[in-house]
């Protein structure tokens, strides 16, 4: 997938992968959960599984192959932190070795154009400001020796780096708000020098940026504080508008042919629901649709192009992926995969050389991390590239259903449940809301850092529901901005609560036994929650959750400010009055009074998005009415833990929490370390 994304989703913890496209063999079909009552309940429980087990230390990541298929280089953890491993192809697993050892968990990596040289990006603590890094490697040796050459170093400005230009591969083409603070220009760095020269001045506010092959922009998308979007191109030197959307309205640059001068957009513009393939022929202002969803349940997911920028298939995703080609011959090559892959996969392509016609896949379901193959297009050849051996064996873990259920005024909310093995019945629950909130879950087990927490609650005899609620991305236009001034009181949180009752209801949860968690928007969820719903929930987890609408929006980052006008829209601007009022009335910091249920609360100390003072606020508050509230705080984190031993305490922290509200199972067998870490991460919040 072509699409250069600036801003990270604002509130989203989702540990996301880049998916160039994906689809899946044997989708079953949709089923109620009527139509499950044969599932029954036993006596005798599963084993209870070990927490550091759902976060295998010797668990991989993000493989990809070197250029010329020689290397194979991935994430896996190093000494706690997540660090960049490097093999040869055909070699055996234990022959990998670390080529970074940092204690800051690397953000990504990308293989150069030029051989043996790999480039990173860093930040210090969890702050964001990431860092851009040259590794080279020296292959002359027995084993391949890693030189690390730092490209940026002011840990007070963010690097991020868009496209290495194949018509210039000595340079890359990096965002940063070096030069202005309030926003993030474009600058053509050098990978020999160092040297930093800036290009484009974003005064237009682009989110999304493309180039031609020299890393020249010629098209952008800007986000504009009223909520609509226009894509912009460079003609004759000038940046032109060529399509302005309507409010709320999306348009996402993919692919650009230059030789053809057509530009291919994923948007709902002019009446458009659900997110399009559109053609648009930057000559004529033609705009063509290609490909839309044939259910009509879902936006475009994603598309994959071919070297000279022409889409060869489009996949969307409801509850599970449907992908459909858009040529014959990726029809043929696509249908040999999934001959070859018999069980209820995801089937991914994160790799495609048309040179040499090998693709990389890689293949997971709902309980299974999965593993990673290599597709042959001249032979028509499947075989395993690199085989993880699962920490937990799949028959251990619960099967994850997509569900669809009725919110009170009829709008159809899909979810997925995991529940207990062998259990449907009368079962403690958590509801799990999703960050973002423009974000949403997924099926598969790695396609969300919640999604192995679910698994090890549902292992410890929790029932667990994430909800695609309102704002949900992945639904249409109208569903997501359903979600407009919603938060908290409205839609958003109604959808979380008609889960809740559609699952009593069913005899699956237990109304006397229903806690909810949530990170980022989730954790505001869960915040709200307490609050505005005070005798549903009998527990409560706020991980990273803003407790003012104010202070977080008044808390961003100058440089997220020109991006924000769906916050503005779907939240409220501070400074206007009317919109202040409003977002007090939907700041859970100002109803503690109404808190019945435990409140434990987990931040970072390096917070960007959701600052330290939204959980330090709410304890203070909290304890002075003297209600029940814990408090976990990481000084060397940020948006999300990331470093293991703050990550395994925070969910043993959860685990002990649950278990003492809730009724839960609980590990006792927790490690000393493990236990002496989390006290250090305790605060006393009398003191806050």
């Amino acid at each position: 997938m072509k699409t250069h994304k600036i801003l990270p989703s604002v509130l989203s913890t989702a540990l996301a992968a880049s998916l160039f496209i994906t689809g899946c063999s044997q989708t079953p079909s949709p089923t109620n959960l009527s139509d499950r009552a044969t599932i029954q309940d036993q006596s005798q429980q599963v084993q209870l599984l070990p927490v550091e087990a759902f976060f295998n230390e010797q668990g991989i990541s993000g493989l990809k192959s070197s250029s010329d298929g020689k290397w194979l280089a991935f994430f896996k953890e190093y000494q706690g932190a997540k660090n960049i491993y490097l093999m040869a192809t055909g070699t055996d697993l234990d022959e990998a070795l670390p080529i970074t050892t940092s204690k800051d968990p690397i953000n990504s990596f990308r293989w150069s154009h030029q051989d043996n040289e790999i480039f990173f990006l860093k930040d210090t603590g969890g702050n964001e400001n990431t860092q851009i890094y040259k590794l080279s490697l020296d292959t002359s040796q027995i084993k391949p020796v890693p030189n690390i050459t730092a490209l940026t170093s002011n840990t007070d400005i963010r690097y991020d780096l868009l496209k290495q230009p194949k018509d210039k591969p000595n340079t890359l083409v990096v965002m940063s708000n070096q030069d202005n603070p309030q926003q993030m220009d474009l600058f053509r760095l050098n990978i020999d020098s160092a040297k930093i020269t800036n290009i484009f001045s974003n005064t237009y506010g682009f989110s999304s940026i493309e180039t031609n092959p020299l890393g020249v922009p010629v098209l952008g998308t800007s986000s504009n504080p009223d909520n609509t979007s226009d894509l912009y191109a460079k003609i004759a030197g000038k940046w032109t508008s060529l399509i302005k959307t309507q409010f709320g309205e999306d348009i996402d640059i993919l692919s650009f042919d230059q030789d053809n001068n057509l530009a291919y957009l994923r948007a709902n513009i002019q009446g458009r629901d659900k997110l399009q393939l559109l053609r648009l022929n930057m000559t004529t202002g033609k705009i063509v649709t290609l490909h839309q969803d044939p259910q009509d349940e879902s936006d475009v997911y994603d598309v994959l192009f071919n070297d000279e920028g022409a889409p060869l298939a489009v996949s969307y995703y409801g509850g599970r992926l449907r992908t459909y080609p858009l040529d014959d011959t990726f029809a043929g090559n696509w249908q040999k995969i999934n001959d070859h892959f018999t069980q209820d996969v995801e089937i991914t392509i994160t790799d495609r050389n048309e040179k040499t016609g090998l693709w990389q896949l890689h293949i997971a379901s709902d309980v299974d991390m999965g593993s990673d193959y290599r597709f042959d297009a001249n032979t028509g050849l499947v075989s395993l590239l690199l085989e993880q051996e699962a920490s937990i064996s799949p028959e251990l873990l619960s099967k994850r259903q997509s569900i669809t259920y009725q919110a009170r005024d009829g709008v159809n909310i899909q979810a997925y449940l995991t529940l207990p093995k062998g259990q449907s019945k009368n079962l403690p629950t958590i509801i799990l809301p999703h960050g973002g909130p423009w974000s949403r879950d997924y099926w598969t087990l790695s396609t969300g850092y919640f999604n192995p927490i679910a698994q090890l609650l549902a292992n410890r005899g929790y029932a667990v529901l994430q909800p695609n609620f309102r704002a949900s991305t992945g639904f249409g236009k109208r569903f997501l901005n359903s979600g407009n001034k919603n938060w908290g009181t409205g839609s958003m949180q109604d959808d979380l609560t008609d889960g809740a009752h559609y699952l009593i209801n069913e005899g699956i949860a237990d109304k006397q036994r229903l806690g909810i968690m949530g990170a980022s928007y989730g954790g505001y969820a869960a915040l709200a929650g307490a609050t505005f719903t005070p005798d549903l929930y009998q527990a409560v987890i706020s991980y990273v959750g803003p407790s003012s609408l104010i202070t977080l929006l008044e808390s961003f980052p100058p440089h997220f400010r020109p991006y924000l006008g769906q916050f503005y829209s779907a939240v409220g601007d501070p400074e206007i009055d009317t919109d202040r009022v409003d977002m007090k009335a939907r700041s859970p910091i100002n109803f503690v009074d109404n808190i019945k249920a435990p409140l434990m609360l987990v931040q970072g100390a390096n917070d960007p998005r959701v600052t330290q003072i939204e959980s330090d606020n709410i304890a203070r508050v909290m304890y002075n009415r003297k209600l029940p509230v814990e408090y976990i705080l990481a000084k060397d984190e940020g948006h999300g833990f990331r470093k293991r031993d703050n990550k395994l305490a925070y969910i043993v922290a959860m685990e002990q929490f649950f278990g003492e509200h809730l009724g839960g199972r609980v590990d006792k067998a927790v490690t000393p370390a493990l236990t002496a870490h989390l006290d250090t991460l305790k605060v006393d919040v009398s003191r806050l």
